[in-house]
């Protein structure tokens, strides 16, 4: 049992905890009816209908009906009944839903958790706005699709297909395609040489003409990739590759620029024997 200021201190951690929380509101168990613990300005506007004691179902439905948008108007709806919600606490504690919510014209993203308390003899709901951190995830998502689509892509058609990350600077071999006797060498110059700079300089220095080294590490430079590859092109440096068995053949390098949300330019990069008129 707490004292006054026990009380009075839980009762400040607890509203210092759930400060992301726009609104806070309980459900009876027995009764159905909801009581409100924090309302936000727009929430305010359903102060007199929680004073004539509504039930969590009539309060949910004006909010619903007000603010969610429509696609998800159903299974937030379904929140609110005691019976469903009950059946979806039971060992799933807290349950949490994402939602949209209409505000001003802007859809926002929403996140309701529920979690039981006092032994289940209320059910506490809390509407936390999360819109800026879920699009900033959904666009890490996204970035993350194009980067497997990207790399399926290449890893097709060329020889040796790598992964540059531009915070690091640092490569990672993603798809080796040639036999050893014509690629193996080179990946594994990659993979012990994991430093992107010191990895190309290894590999000019093993398999271009002595007269390109200068040239090829000048246009293979990380910071004239971000100058110079664009996001929606290739950007690519041909070379006279001289192979293990000391025949040449003509090469290609391909960049593919991909920028990530924070700004940093990482690359997806091909290698693939070219003929004269073009790609084999």
């Amino acid at each position: 049992m707490y004292d006054q200021d026990g009380a009075k201190l839980l009762y400040e951690a607890f509203f210092a905890i759930a400060e992301s929380y726009t609104s806070i509101v309980y459900m009876d168990a027995d009764t159905k009816k909801a009581y409100p613990i924090r309302l936000d300005d727009y929430s305010m506007r359903y102060e007199e209908d929680f004073r004539r004691g509504v039930t969590m179902t009539e309060i949910m439905e004006k909010y619903v009906h007000d603010t969610v948008y429509s696609d998800d108007a159903e299974e937030v709806l379904r929140l609110a009944d005691k019976a469903y919600i009950t059946e979806k606490l039971t060992g799933k504690i807290p349950v949490l839903h994402i939602y949209r919510s209409v505000h001003n014209d802007r859809i926002l993203y929403y996140r309701l958790k529920i979690v039981p308390i006092e032994d289940g003899r209320k059910i506490l709901y809390g509407f936390e706005n999360i819109d800026s951190q879920y699009r900033h995830q959904l666009e890490i998502k996204a970035e993350q699709e194009r980067h497997v689509k990207l790399l399926d892509g290449l890893s097709r058609e060329y020889m040796s297909v790598w992964y540059l990350e531009g915070k690091s600077k640092k490569v990672t071999l993603v798809q080796n395609n040639g036999d050893f006797s014509d690629n193996g060498e080179a990946v594994k110059i990659g993979r012990t040489m994991v430093d992107y700079h010191f990895s190309m300089q290894k590999y000019f220095e093993t398999y271009a003409m002595p007269e390109d080294f200068d040239r090829l590490m000048e246009e293979t430079g990380y910071d004239t990739l971000v100058c110079c590859a664009g996001d929606d092109d290739l950007y690519s440096v041909n070379y006279i590759r001289i192979n293990p068995d000391r025949t040449t053949s003509h090469f290609q390098i391909c960049y593919a620029k991909i920028t990530d949300s924070s700004g940093i330019a990482n690359f997806v990069i091909g290698f693939r024997k070219i003929n004269l008129g073009g790609s084999e």
